[in-house]
Formats: C-alpha cells, structure tokens, sequence
C-alpha cells in the first residue's frame, strides 16, 4: 500500500526475494507506482512461490526497494500500527500435482502465537450447565469456538472469509469504495454432527444426530 503524498512523479519498486541462511537475493518483479493517489498496487511472486514449494521450506522472505522514494519521502509499505487494513499480504492459491485432487481450504488452528480469526478447542461438560439430568451421552464433547480479529485484508481473500461475497464486500471496503465501515467478526463457517443419547419431552430415550454441534473451521463475516 502507498500513501499519497501528492506529487505527480513515479517511482520504481522492486521486491527481491531473500534466500533464507545467507544474504544471496535475486529480483523477483519491479514495477512503477504513480505517487499522486494512495492505493493497492499488486505484484506477481509465481516464480518466488514455486521456488518456496520446490525447496520444502515454509518461509517466504520478501524485500521491498523502492528507487527515489526516499528522495520523496513516500514509504512504498505503508503499515500504520493503528490501520490494519493496509498491511501487505500475499495471496496463494495451491492444489496436488494430481489434478483430481485439490487441498482443501482449512482455516487457522488457534496456537497462541496468532491473534487472527482461528479455531480454538474447547471441551464442553454438560455437567457443568446442567444438562446431565437429561443428556445420557456423551457427559461432553470438544464443541470449539471461533476467536480473533478479522482485519480487511483477511476478510478481502477467498478461503479466509466466510463465503464469496464476504471476500468481495471487503475488496471495496479496502479500497474506501464502501459499504460502510463495518468491521468483520471470526465466525464459525463449518460445522459437523454429533451423536447424543436423551431424554425427550416424554421422557423416551432418544439417539440422534445432532446438527451443528462441533465448530470445525472459521473464517471472517
């Protein structure tokens, strides 16, 4: 993202893919920026993604130069600690060599090191609100929640967001073309069945599948 500052020049920014445990960098894609509106600008990193895929690792370090921006004053990433709808991301979209298998979309596992909209296991006990008088089995299950913050430009990405059209409203809300300044919130985007043994009304000893009992992954409204 680069801040406006009104001139009507252009400059040249350039993203260096870093070579992790040692200081070796080659020029990924360079591009230049009009400097007289803020926005969005997108850079192609296939070559670099490929490269990361290739190697087995699970680190991709990026370097951004910009030529005569700091003759300027323009920060090319513009990151306010305050504002984090302006955060640089990459978008990555992977499937199998096998065709006829696609990864599927998988949201975040809570692990204490994110504080982004994730799935956090949780274990319920019926006994504990009560419900054991009327709920044979089980005494309890690992129900889960969502938990986290869903800042603009996770909830602008397909497979982060809840569904399509979250992914598309977010896109304008980045790009101040509204609606709105609503904020998106961590919800649960799929849920799974359990199995329970109760009492009904009749007090008749009931089995069924219960839908919507388990939280198995989360995403951003």
């Amino acid at each position: 993202y680069v801040l406006e500052k009104g001139s009507r020049r252009k400059v040249r920014v350039k993203v260096y893919f870093q070579e992790q445990g040692h200081g070796d960098r080659w020029n990924v894609v360079e591009k230049k920026v009009d400097l007289k509106r803020s926005g969005w600008h997108t850079f192609p990193l296939t070559e670099a993604i490929q490269s990361l895929f290739e190697r087995g690792e699970r680190r991709l370090n990026l370097d951004v130069q910009c030529d005569g921006c700091q003759e300027l004053a323009v920060v090319p990433v513009f990151v306010d600690p305050g504002e984090e709808s302006h955060r640089p991301f990459v978008v990555v979209q992977a499937r199998l060599g096998d065709s006829r298998h696609r990864i599927r979309k998988r949201g975040l596992e809570c692990d204490g090191r994110t504080n982004l909209c994730c799935r956090q296991q949780f274990f319920i006990d019926f006994r504990l609100i009560g419900w054991n008088d009327w709920i044979i089995a089980p005494t309890g299950y690992y129900g889960n929640y969502c938990e986290g913050s869903c800042p603009a430009y996770l909830a602008g990405v397909p497979g982060s967001a809840s569904s399509f059209h979250t992914a598309v409203v977010n896109q304008y809300r980045m790009r101040g073309l509204n609606p709105g300044t609503v904020n998106s919130c961590c919800i649960p985007t799929k849920l799974s069945t359990m199995s329970m043994l109760y009492f009904d009304d009749e007090y008749n000893i009931v089995k069924r599948d219960v839908p919507n009992m388990i939280v198995e992954e989360c995403g951003c409204a």
